[in-house]
């Protein structure tokens, strides 16, 4: 329902006094066909399930995991086998010092076959290496997708968590409406009557306009923040839900036990030190081209000639093969040097990144957990500020009934009131903000 239907509404005549019924029945209407509340663990597991992200971080473990074998490390013997054939045609003219002539139309076949076998028998250890390295890659893939699980939940979350507070406004303005309507009447009778001015009435019937509207742009964000949740749960983006509103509040967090737990959890934290090691190993690798390489080689082959122009008419063979070889790189003009200096800083660079992670993480969590502890203090003022100012509000109400107050005593009792409600809602959700960071931060989202 726009601002517009609103208009042409009031314009026809529409009752005022069935405004926020009319409203009402068109929000309990679409919410018909919602298909149930949603919790936040059906939540997380629905996005671990279907989530697009987390399906193609999974692929990626595959593919990583998928390059880790001995031979894609040069570790295992290879084995050839070819073969070939090999014919020659053309007219041979010959003359010999003895006087012997030639002179024929001359034909030449040669098929081979062979198997050849080549193995690197030492080459500085730099195979033991590399097969090392893919492991630890294959574990950064894994880190790399737990990243991706723990920002895709942190989404998820946050996208949940800002449906409950849309929601929890949308029934807040409900609630709002409410008193409006019910102050709307009184001025409307009094004027009716002449006990009143129209002023009062037109001042009541513009703030209930006002808040109308503020209702209608409330369901218009609520149903964008759902179209995003179901995105991210990769469902119909026009799946209706609702979902719940219960707050849970965990026991208080301890800081020091966090900040050990992101030392070894922190999925960050992590994967920086997975590429250390990796670098590491690409230290040792680069280190192995000091060293000689030996390789052995051996064949097993039969090849067959025939020639009817040729001094040889026939040639046919068959034998084995084998050789060792051995190479070593005196001087390559210090690119083995220079590409060992180069992982040396790559390793300092880093460490140095490792550092600056550590003292992020700890600046952030400790920022994270006073603000978790503001924002639990907060709501617990603001639960009792709200309680306040609807009693407040009740009372205001009941003496405008007797007349023992003025419109402007009850119009300031509602925007506390509506104040109260508001500042409630942000710091329910605030708190859940506040708790979600801390879990990413310390690594306990992710395990």
């Amino acid at each position: 329902m726009t601002m517009n239907n609103f208009i042409r509404i009031k314009k026809q005549g529409f009752p005022k006094k069935h405004i926020f019924l009319f409203i009402s029945f068109l929000t309990i209407t679409l919410s018909g066909h919602a298909q149930g509340v949603l919790k936040i663990d059906e939540v997380i597991d629905k996005a671990l399930e279907s989530n697009f992200g987390i399906k193609i971080s999974k692929k990626q473990i595959e593919a990583a995991e998928n390059r880790i074998f001995k031979s894609n490390a040069g570790m295992v013997p290879i084995i050839d086998w070819n073969t070939g054939f090999n014919s020659t045609f053309n007219q041979v003219n010959q003359n010999f010092v003895d006087g012997r002539v030639i002179n024929r139309f001359g034909q030449s076949y040669t098929p081979n076959t062979n198997l050849a076998l080549s193995w690197t028998i030492y080459d500085g250890r730099r195979m033991y290496v590399i097969y090392d390295r893919l492991k630890a890659q294959g574990q950064q893939s894994q880190i790399q997708s737990k990243v991706v699980i723990q920002n895709t939940l942190s989404n998820v979350m946050q996208s949940f968590y800002d449906v409950q507070r849309l929601q929890r406004t949308v029934q807040f303005l409900k609630t709002i409406i409410k008193y409006y309507d019910e102050r709307l009447s009184i001025t409307d009778e009094r004027w009716q009557i002449g006990r009143g001015s129209k002023l009062d009435y037109l001042q009541s019937k513009t703030d209930l306009t006002t808040q109308t509207a503020n209702l209608i742009n409330a369901e218009s964000q609520l149903k964008s923040s759902k179209i995003r949740l179901n995105s991210l749960l990769a469902r119909d983006a026009g799946t209706e839900f609702t979902v719940n509103e219960e707050l849970e509040l965990n026991p208080n967090y301890n800081l020091d036990e966090l900040l050990q737990r992101a030392k070894t959890q922190n999925q960050e934290l992590l994967l920086i030190n997975k590429s250390a090691e990796i670098n590491l190993l690409n230290e040792k690798e680069a280190e192995s081209f000091r060293l000689p390489r030996i390789l052995l080689n051996s064949s097993f082959g039969y090849s067959f000639n025939t020639n009817n122009a040729g001094l040889i008419t026939l040639n046919q063979q068959v034998g084995l093969n084998t050789g060792i070889t051995m190479a070593w790189t005196i001087f390559d003009g210090q690119r083995i040097k220079r590409n060992i200096q180069l992982t040396k800083i790559n390793t300092e660079i880093i460490q140095q990144q490792k550092d600056d992670l550590l003292n992020q993480i700890s600046a952030d969590l400790n920022s994270s957990y006073n603000q978790y502890q503001t924002d639990k203090s907060l709501l617990s003022l603001e639960m009792e500020n709200k309680e306040l100012a609807e009693e407040n509000l009740k009372i205001s109400l009941e003496k405008f009934k007797l007349g023992a107050s003025t419109i402007l005593e009850l119009s300031d009792a509602q925007s506390r009131f509506d104040t109260a409600l508001n500042r409630l809602v942000v710091a329910q959700y605030n708190v859940k903000i506040s708790e979600l960071n801390l879990l990413r931060i310390s690594g306990e989202l992710v395990k």
